[in-house]
């Protein structure tokens, strides 16, 4: 997966959720910088060292966010 696709992914998510990046990077504790930083270069995020670990971290932070949001119910006619 590159670069473009690995961030719009993480976007999507978070958007879905209701949550901007910034809080989803302050809830996994990266810096938002971090991210906007990876957003603005070609060459990141770039899966080696620290970098999986940060991205790991907010991926897991969406994940817990994503199994505690309600799945559709279904409307009950009255």
């Amino acid at each position: 997966m590159d670069q473009q696709k690995i961030i719009a992914a993480l976007e999507g998510r978070a958007r879905r959720l209701g949550l901007t990046m910034s809080e989803v990077c302050r809830l996994a504790n990266v810096h938002p910088t971090t991210f906007s930083r990876w957003k603005k270069s070609e060459k990141n995020p770039d899966p080696i060292g620290a970098t999986v670990r940060l991205l790991n971290a907010i991926d897991a932070t969406l994940a817990e966010r994503e199994a505690k949001k309600p799945r559709n119910a279904r409307k009950v006619a009255a």
